[in-house]
């Protein structure tokens, strides 16, 4: 009865009689079922009644949720039920919450219990140093893990770089005839007569506008005034800070006794000045704690990290012991010699160069030498590293011994520690050894156990003994070598180098006039005084300096000086050659990183001039090339070398009125003043001052020649000063303030030139109309009745002259000279015999066009050569028996080689060349020869010289098996794109110039192989443009070499141009005819061609004005020209058969 009253309470009125429905159904007995069945029937019953089935619903309300079962206050037939079971629910989920509450109460209280002791746990000491522990750790790891990444990106990137490298070679070396935008610089090597003419590629230029002198100027003000600022700045904190600590100090004994009575009161302190001195102390507490936890922890770790390192590199030395055992594997990467072994290795031994040093190990072996970089790269201006973020691989490099050719003794810092190595390419090795002791062993076992077949210096290094044996003094004064040779020549055994800018050559002053508009070389006013050094020059400045001598009270006698400073020095050298890298670079290191003040800059030769003669600091003398290259005159690179006090803007140096404004006019003037007669007569006084007797003791003194006591050999030995501060001065002050050659005369004069001799026949200088005569001899092997035809080849040796006829009739002749002005020479017939397989003209024969237009083809000039080979001597000249000739056969690409004394065919050589050989030219030397074919390339070949074969041949070549008995194939050179149309060679200027169809002309390095530049004459401007041709380009028939450095080159236009051969055109004419031949007279400076219209022209070289011409077109169109030597006649081929000799008509 109870629960029913509850369940009427808390039900609802229908809900409850539901529910009592559903009861009394379950409870009233079932008697048809059994009794198994009764449980199971009165559920399902149950399930289907009302209250099961018809109470689904579940209302929300005040936050918890009601069955509709549950009385709520429902209404139903009219009766509100009670809200007793909702109260209820209410009461029974609150207890619920009391009770999860309090359950969850008590299991958070030990769980927060084991937090807070964990924590105060982990805020203990022990804690602590296992954190700082771990934290170290990490840091070493990650510190480790940082540096093993740098490694290896480091390494990474230094073989992307080789790669790189390798790859922009490989890229230049395809590209080199295409590319349209070069710089050039000063060439590494010179030429035979060790001039630096031909400039070379600039593959890391840069225009130093940065380096701008008013720019530069500007930024060291800007710098300047926050300098000023930032220095005030900290004066002001100074005294701030000062004025603090005047004031802490009684607080701060204070402060120093409660840290040592209580530091839990030290803690509680505070207060500004208070707080930063207690930040301090306890900065200071825990650091000192700490060091000593981390001094062993860092012990712990360190010796934990050493072993593991020292394991790693046991690891790796155990690896690279096999390729490491050899102490020579570094050389052994590269291809070694047959038989080659190792003799001897020098360590501390450097590479100077103009612009660098560089110190390393040098191997010497029997056939090459090797150099193992070991330290780094040093600007010999600013002595620091060039590569300071080590980017750059060091490199171990090679020189072949077969290729050397010159070993000079040499000075480094006034000690004889040096040796200058010279190659068959002109490249100049300076090594610096590690005193005088190795340099010597060096030498001896390089004489005594290499293989250097092209070595033809003397055994000694002393400067004076190589100038005793050279007899270049008797060969000047014979008039056998030029002036400008002999100065060189003496530079180079007095220890002068292009490879130390502390060394440089040095050349005299010449001439005293540079305002004239015109100057006479015969005038003696105009030249220099050479028996005076520059600083004597004016009396009245040398009256200073000598009172200025004299008052050198506190100077030792031998220590005085007349002169501060030096004719040849550094800054000299780059004063000069400023506008030329890497003279350039190097002048703005000197500077401080920027262009000097421009009003000290070269650029008014006047004004220089005027300098040395009236300046007590600037007795400068020249430097060689003054002489040779015009470019330094020139701003050809556009580099801002700023703006003088007066506004003028400086670019290009300002030449003195006599040389037009052209720098190749002046070298051509300068260079004929320092041939002159006066300076041929006078310069051995120049000489005596600067390498003789004259540059030291009492003749030095007499002669007002005394320079600074640090300048000279054995003045100073660094080894023996023991003072860094003083070693170090004397350094600077050799290094930077000049150094005098080494004496090469010490006692007596050096002797004068013998006068010119009186020619009875003049050269072909000077000429003018009427100057010149023609002899043809009646009596000759050829002519118009003669079956031999036209003469296509003439060479004149010696006494002979050498003609082949069309129908390859070989004729000799001999000529005489004779003292009869009227007929000055005389020709006698000699020999006349057959070319020895001539069968050229049975291949013209069987070809389907004519005879004449494949003749046109063959039988030219230019076909033809006569040569000795590597046997020619000036004086064998005549001998018959070494004379070869060499002929390209134009239909079967071969070379054939004759011998004159028999006209045997000696070789038949395949030319290397895709097609037919156009052209074939041999140097003055006779040892070298260039051919050019229709491949579009040209191949040089060596003459019967197996060493120099050997020595500048090219792995390229070699593999080709073109190497022959008599001639050697060296070089393919490569460059055009159209067949080739003419080629000339010089082998003093170690250049090949060759032209094509489409007008390009390209020049290459003899011994080297290399390409330099390709030139093209524009049709339209008809301007000298630095790149190949493209459809524009002028073809060119004819090239000539001229020694200074210049070409001439005849156009199928007609056109007659002389260019430099550094792209520059001098001068221009039309020539008005078809030229056939054409050839320098370099005793003359003088042109001579011959051509259609039967007349040979003499022009001047430097203007190409026809000087005098002379017309034999009775003997028709001149085909071939040749110029004999001492005295110079001029033989000339026609195309009747004749041959004339042209001499000058002496009245």
């Amino acid at each position: 009865r109870g629960r029913n009253e509850v369940l009427r309470t808390a039900l609802t009125p229908q809900a409850h009689s539901a529910l009592s429905r559903g009861l009394e159904e379950v409870s009233s007995p079932q008697k048809e079922s059994p009794k198994s069945m009764s449980k199971e029937v009165n559920l399902r019953s149950f399930l289907e009644s009302d209250w099961v089935s018809n109470f689904l619903d579940v209302d929300t309300l005040e936050g918890f949720e009601i069955p509709e079962q549950v009385a709520n206050g429902q209404m139903h037939d009219k009766k509100k039920a009670s809200t007793r079971g909702k109260e209820a629910m209410s009461e029974l989920i609150s207890e619920s919450k009391a009770i999860v509450k309090e359950y969850s109460a008590l299991l958070n209280e030990p769980f927060g219990a084991f937090c807070e002791s964990q924590r105060k746990w982990a805020e203990t000491d022990a804690v602590r140093d296992r954190e700082y522990e771990g934290d170290l750790l990490v840091k070493r790891l990650s510190s480790k893990h940082r540096t093993d990444a740098s490694e290896s990106n480091r390494s990474v990137v230094a073989q992307f770089a080789l790669a790189s490298q390798r790859m922009a070679t490989i890229q230049r070396l395809i590209n080199d005839p295409w590319d349209l935008l070069k710089r050039w610089e000063v060439s590494t090597h010179t030429d035979l007569l060790y001039r630096r003419i031909l400039l070379s590629p600039n593959y890391c230029f840069t225009n130093h506008a940065n380096a701008s002198y008013e720019l530069a100027l500007g930024k060291d003000r800007e710098a300047y005034q926050k300098e000023e600022i930032s220095r005030q700045e900290r004066e002001k904190e100074k005294e701030i800070e000062l004025a603090l600590r005047v004031a802490v100090v009684p607080y701060e004994e204070s402060v120093e006794e409660e840290v040592e009575e209580d530091d839990g009161e030290r803690e509680s302190s505070d207060g500004f000045f208070g707080w930063v001195e207690m930040e301090g102390v306890e900065a200071t507490l825990d650091r000192s704690h700490l060091s000593e936890d981390e001094a062993g922890v860092e012990v712990k770790d360190d010796t934990i990290d050493e072993t593991a390192e020292e394991s790693d590199w046991d690891e790796i030395d155990a690896a690279e012991t096999e390729s490491t055992s050899d102490p020579f594997a570094w050389a052994r990467k590269f291809l070694w010699s047959q038989g080659e072994h190792p003799l001897q290795n020098f360590e501390n031994v450097a590479i100077v160069s103009v612009q660098t040093f560089i110190e390393g190990v040098v191997l010497l072996t029997t056939h090459s030498i090797y150099f193992h970089q070991t330290g780094d790269v040093i600007d010999v201006m600013t002595k620091e590293k060039i590569d300071a973020e080590g980017k750059k691989p060091k490199q171990n490099r090679r020189w072949k011994l077969n290729q050397m050719t010159d070993v000079h003794g040499r000075r480094y810092m006034m000690k004889a520690q040096g040796l200058e190595l010279f190659f068959s390419d002109m490249q100049g090795l300076f090594l610096k050894f590690n005193g005088v002791k190795d340099r010597d062993l060096f030498h001896s076992k390089l004489r005594s156990n290499c293989k250097v077949p092209l070595l033809r210096s003397f055994k000694s290094l002393n400067p004076r003994t190589v100038f005793k044996k050279s007899m270049l003094t008797d060969l000047w004064i014979k008039r056998r070598i030029s002036n400008f040779q002999y100065i060189m020549a003496l530079n180079l055994m007095a220890g002068r180098t292009f490879n130390d800018i502390c060394q440089y050559p040095v050349f005299p002053w010449i001439l005293n006039d540079y305002q004239s508009e015109t100057l006479d070389l015969n005038d003696p006013s105009i030249y220099r005084d050479l028996s005076k050094p520059v600083g004597a020059l004016n009396p009245d400045r040398l009256a200073m300096l000598i009172e200025r001598y004299n008052d050198l009270d506190g100077f030792p006698e031998e220590q005085k000086f007349l002169y501060g400073s030096h004719y040849s020095s550094p800054g000299v050298v780059l004063h000069y050659m400023l506008r030329q890298e890497p003279f350039t670079s190097m002048h703005i290191a000197l500077q401080s990183g920027r262009f000097d003040c421009p009003d000290r800059l070269f650029f008014d030769l006047a004004g220089c001039w005027r300098s040395c003669l009236t300046s007590t600091s600037d007795v400068k003398e020249l430097i060689p090339e003054f002489f040779t290259c015009p470019e330094i005159f020139t701003n050809t690179n556009n580099f801002p070398l700023g703006e003088t006090q007066d506004n003028k803007q400086i670019s290009n140096v300002r030449l003195p009125p006599w040389a037009k404004g052209s720098p190749h006019e002046f070298i051509r003037i300068h260079r004929l003043a320092l041939e002159s007669e006066y300076v041929s007569r006078h310069l051995h006084h120049w000489i005596d001052l600067i390498f003789g007797y004259k540059q030291r003791g009492p003749a030095s003194s007499a002669a007002h020649n005394v320079f600074h006591y640090y300048s000279y050999e054995g003045s100073v030995d660094l080894d023996k000063i023991t003072d860094e501060i003083e070693r170090k001065a004397i350094e600077g002050h050799i290094q930077n303030f000049g150094q005098t050659p080494s004496q090469l005369i010490t006692k007596l004069p050096h002797p004068e030139r013998s006068a010119k001799e009186k020619q009875s026949v003049a050269t072909f200088e000077s000429l003018r109309t009427g100057d010149l005569k023609v002899h043809t001899p009646a009596k000759q092997f050829g002519g118009p009745k003669s079956p031999c035809g036209a003469i296509i080849s003439l060479h004149a040796i010696g006494d002979s002259v050498f003609v082949l006829h069309s129908d390859f009739t070989f004729c000799s002749y001999k000529l005489n000279a004779t003292r009869n002005n009227a007929l000055p020479v005389q020709i006698k017939a000699d020999k006349c015999r057959t070319l020895e397989n001539g069968s050229v003209v049975t291949h013209v024969d069987s070809d389907k066009q004519s005879t004449e237009q494949r003749s046109h083809l063959m039988l030219n000039s230019d076909s033809f050569v006569l040569t000795m080979g590597g046997n020619y001597r000036a004086a064998d000249h005549g001998a018959d028996s070494s004379l070869l000739l060499m002929s390209c056969d134009a239909f079967e690409n071969i070379i054939r080689v004759h011998s004159i004394e028999s006209l045997q065919l000696q070789q038949s050589v395949s030319g290397g060349h895709r097609g037919r050989i156009n052209c074939i030219q041999v140097s003055e030397d006779g040892a070298l020869m260039v051919t050019g074919g229709d491949d579009a390339t040209c191949r040089v070949w060596v003459v019967e010289h197996d060493s120099l074969a050997t020595a500048i041949t090219d792995g390229y070549v070699s593999s080709l098996g073109l190497e022959e008995d008599e001639i050697t194939c060296a070089h393919v050179l490569f460059g055009h794109v159209s067949p080739i149309t003419c080629v000339a060679i010089c082998s003093k200027l170690d250049v090949v110039i060759s032209g094509s169809e489409d007008g390009s002309i390209c020049i290459h390095n003899i011994r080297s192989g290399k390409f330099v530049r390709s030139l093209h004459v524009d049709a339209a401007k008809k301007e000298v443009k630095d790149s190949c041709a493209r459809n524009n380009g002028i073809t060119p028939q004819k090239l000539a070499i001229h020694m200074d450095g210049s070409f001439i080159a005849y156009f199928n236009d007609g056109t007659l141009m002389v260019i430099t051969i550094n792209g520059q055109r001098i001068c221009k004419a039309d020539v008005g005819e078809k030229i056939n031949a054409m050839l320098i007279c370099h005793e003359s400076e003088a042109l001579i061609t011959g051509g259609e219209l039967g007349s040979v022209r003499v022009r001047t070289l430097h203007d190409l004005t026809v000087q005098c011409s002379l017309n034999i077109k009775k003997y028709g169109p001149i085909t071939t020209l040749a110029l004999t030597s001492d005295p110079n006649f001029l033989c000339v081929g026609s195309s009747n058969g004749f041959l004339s000799v042209v001499f000058r008509n002496v009245k």
